[in-house]
């Protein structure tokens, strides 16, 4: 489950790439050279309630017509490529920005998950811009059923979406109306995000991607346990930037939904914009 957090970013050319990663649209491969075969649309299936033809609502899920990189179903799954495949920020690499949010013993977890998620590519040509087969069973709906699960529904304070049913192998993930005010990776300008992270750096395949990770029928057997948002006996929240990156124990944070959709957004950033981030101030979330 996520909660409202608002962001007004900006996409920018990275190692001479125009435009940063070039996702192409529904029916190509995801790389940074080289394309790969034709690979089928795997995109989670789109439900009640959300109206793909909306631009402002449901449209902002889907790459738009002479915008091939937009669209938080592919912007989740650029998200996931750079994390794990980018030679210079990636989780193979000697960066810093693995350790803003995880252990250094759980660096192997996190890249099972996040490779999971992306249907197990062996390398950059080889990712999907529409991810693992398995996440065409995932319902995103615009109809809130806050009584039909664990949570407590778009009526929650500060509730933007929510996922039930992740223990089966058919999860329905409820996108609150406050879930489009999260803008699309192409409608960003790397100049307006300034030296530090802050809130402002999440867009809507970051909301997407929080949501995948909590897909136990899809990932426990990597994670050995439910990925949550909070934790320990005292159920400490470990959501929003600031929990994330400081006050969550980094032994939780392989369980922790918003630790993976944190670390994918300061490394999808860090190559766009072609800069690193300083840490968060204490007053930048929540």
């Amino acid at each position: 489950m996520l909660s409202l957090h608002f962001a007004v970013l900006v996409a920018c050319v990275y190692f001479g790439i125009t435009n940063g990663f070039p996702l192409q649209d529904l029916s190509t491969t995801l790389a940074l050279s080289v394309r790969s075969r034709l690979a089928k649309r795997t995109n989670p299936i789109i439900g009640q309630g959300i109206d793909i033809n909306d631009p402002q609502k449901g449209g902002k899920l889907v790459p738009r017509p002479n915008f091939p990189t937009s669209g938080a179903f592919s912007n989740a799954q650029e998200m996931l490529a750079y994390a794990v495949f980018t030679p210079e920020v990636g989780i193979d690499s000697n960066s810093p920005i693995f350790t803003h949010y995880f252990l250094e013993e759980h660096r192997d977890r996190v890249k099972r998950v996040m490779l999971r998620l992306m249907g197990n590519p062996a390398s950059m040509d080889q990712v999907k811009n529409d991810g693992a087969a398995e996440l065409g069973q995932i319902t995103f709906q615009g109809i809130d059923t806050p009584n039909t699960g664990d949570d407590a529904g778009c009526d929650r304070e500060g509730t933007i979406m929510y996922t039930e049913y992740y223990d089966t192998n058919s999860p329905v993930t409820v996108v609150c109306d406050d879930a489009w005010v999260f803008p699309d990776r192409d409608d960003q300008r790397c100049d307006t995000l300034g030296d530090r992270l802050t809130d402002d750096f999440a867009i809507l395949g970051h909301l997407v991607l929080h949501e995948y990770t909590h897909w136990d029928w899809f990932l426990q057997d990597i994670t050995q346990g439910e990925i949550v948002d909070d934790h320990g006996d005292q159920e400490v929240s470990g959501y929003g930037l600031e929990n994330a990156y400081f006050d969550l124990d980094k032994q939780y944070a392989v369980f922790n939904a918003d630790s993976y959709a944190w670390y994918a957004t300061e490394v999808l950033w860090s190559v766009l914009c072609s800069k690193s981030y300083a840490a968060p101030s204490d007053d930048d979330s929540n």
